[in-house]
Formats: C-alpha cells, sequence, structure tokens
C-alpha cells in the first residue's frame, strides 16, 4: 500500500498533504512552515515546483527503515506523488538518545540542549528541532525532482543543510537557535569528535563509501555528527556569502556540463566550488578531515 494513501487529507496547499488519525493541529503546523519553504526555494531555484506530498504520521503509520522521529524524502516508484517528505507527528527514544549521544561526556553541553529544547519536565524535547528538518528533506525534493545534478551525496547534504539555513534565518529568525544550538553541542564535542575518528568515519571519501551500507556501513551517530559539522559549515557560508551562495549553488549543478558521479573525488571539486559556489565551502572540503 501507498504510504499515506489512506490517511486524511489537507487541502490548500501547494503539494498534497496527508496526515495520521488525531494529528490534524500537527499537520497544520507542518503543512504551514512548509508551504512557506516552498514558495521561498521555488523563487530561487528557478520556478521550480517539484510534485510531492507532505505525510505527517503517527508511530503506527510509519514504513520507513529509518527510525520513528527522523524526517526523510522519498522519490520511489508507486508513491503517492513523484516526491514524498513524510515527518514524525512525535518523538520518541530516538530523540532522546541522539541528544543525550551528541552532548556524551559534557554535562554543560547536555544542560544547553535542555535550556534549548525543554520538554518541561526536566529532559529533551527535539520536535522543535525535526520540524526544521523537514525542510532539510524539502530541499531534497527540489534538488531530486528538480534535476539538481550533485556528482557525490556528502554535496547534497551540505545543498539541503544551506537551503535550510537559508530559510530558518530569512524567513525564520526567531528559530534560528533552535536549529543551531545542536549541531554547535554535537559539532564542538571533542570526545565525540575522538570516538567517531577512532572508531567510525571522518572523511567525505568515506561518508560516500559507507553511509548506503556495503561491508562496514556507518551508524546513525556518526552519520548525525556529520551533519552536526555540515550544519556549522553552512551557517558560515551564509554569513560570508549570504543567499547567494545557494543560488549560485542550484545554478552551478543545475548545468548539462558538471562532472557526473564516479568522476569526482572531493578534491576534484574544490576549483568548481570555489570559482562558481563559495570559496568557503570549496576550502572546506579542501580541509576537511
Amino acid at each position: 500500500m501507498m504510504m499515506g494513501s489512506k490517511l486524511a487529507q489537507l487541502g490548500g496547499y501547494p503539494f498534497e498533504v496527508r496526515y495520521s488519525q488525531g494529528f490534524f493541529v500537527r499537520a497544520l503546523a507542518t503543512a504551514d512552515i512548509a508551504a512557506d519553504a516552498y514558495v521561498y526555494f521555488s523563487s530561487l531555484f528557478s520556478g521550480t515546483e517539484p510534485n510531492i506530498a507532505v505525510i505527517v504520521v503517527d508511530e503506527a503509520d510509519w514504513q520507513s527503515r529509518q527510525p520513528y522521529g527522523l524526517p526523510f524524502f522519498n522519490n520511489d516508484e508507486d508513491q503517492i506523488r513523484p516526491g514524498i517528505v513524510v515527518v514524525p507527528a512525535g518523538g520518541g527514544d530516538f530523540w532522546i538518545s541522539m541528544g543525550k549521544d551528541l552532548s556524551e561526556g559534557s554535562t554543560g553541553s547536555y544542560a544547553r540542549l535542555r535550556a534549548t529544547y525543554p520538554d518541561g519536565v526536566g529532559g529533551l524535547d527535539l520536535q522543535p528541532f525535526f520540524d526544521l528538518v523537514s525542510i532539510h528533506e524539502l530541499a531534497h525534493a527540489f534538488e531530486v525532482l528538480g534535476d539538481l545534478r550533485l556528482p557525490t551525496f556528502w554535496l547534497g547534504e551540505i545543498f539541503a543543510n544551506l537551503a535550510l539555513h537559508s530559510f530558518v534565518t530569512k524567513m525564520r529568525p526567531e528559530s534560528l537557535s533552535t536549529l543551531e544550538v545542536l549541531s554547535i553541542e554535537g559539532a564542538q564535542n571533542r570526545r565525540l569528535g575522538a570516538r567517531m575518528r577512532s572508531e567510525g568515519y571522518s572523511t567525505l571519501e568515506e561518508l560516500e563509501a559507507h553511509y548506503t551500507g556495503g561491508d562496514c556501513p556507518m551508524s546513525p551517530l556518526n552519520y548525525v555528527w556529520y551533519q552536526c559539522r555540515w550544519q556549522r559549515l553552512v551557517a558560515k557560508i551564509f554569513e560570508g556569502d549570504g543567499e547567494d551562495a545557494l543560488v549560485r549553488f542550484w545554478n552551478c549543478f543545475h548545468a548539462s556540463s558538471r562532472p557526473s558521479t564516479g568522476e569526482v573525488t572531493a578534491s576534484s571539486l574544490v576549483p568548481l566550488l570555489n570559482t562558481e559556489v563559495s570559496e568557503i565551502l570549496g576550502r572546506a572540503v579542501q580541509n576537511w578531515r
């Protein structure tokens, strides 16, 4: 059965909206911010309007290998639309464990996370953060259905993070701390970084080889650590180059003459990134360890 096909529907948005029973209010809030981001991205990305559905589901309706609580984009065949952005209606153990893992070994870090994402009873509620992550997944819909030709997986993630950061900074500045604090704590945690470098993966080439599986797939925490580092990178890109960097990113890889998958390495992309996207991005890729 196609995911979301039997769920209730909301009208009045530039995309289809489906939601699990009992979550009308959550679906409305999710659809509202997604619609604002959809219009914002379309205005920057050559008027692209991907044909998608936004699906807000509880754990019973969750159909994914991803842990419940983590939004995702899917463009598999036989969906209700060519692309779907699936958003959890609530959280769960994944959110709690992620917050603790990212603040590993630092009571101060965990205290800062609780101050930014309080649940009212002394713990973490990361739903406000993951509400914003759904916009990252919406950016992937523009990337994939808008025929953006990105030659590596990690470039797609940097693009989606830059799109999210640009949207929040320009259109939802009151939510900037909600977006940033989690990644700041994760990226600056030296103990976590040392653990990932000794037990997991840290380079862009390793990510490309091990994210999708293979003999030694990376752990979910290892991947989240990469995302924290990318979020800090795009904050620097936006601070230095503003919204123009996102537009240049789109225009650069929308051209048909760009390198295709399998023809590039991180170092070979540096000159192109420096000249056509952002020198900040080019330097970061060159120096990534």
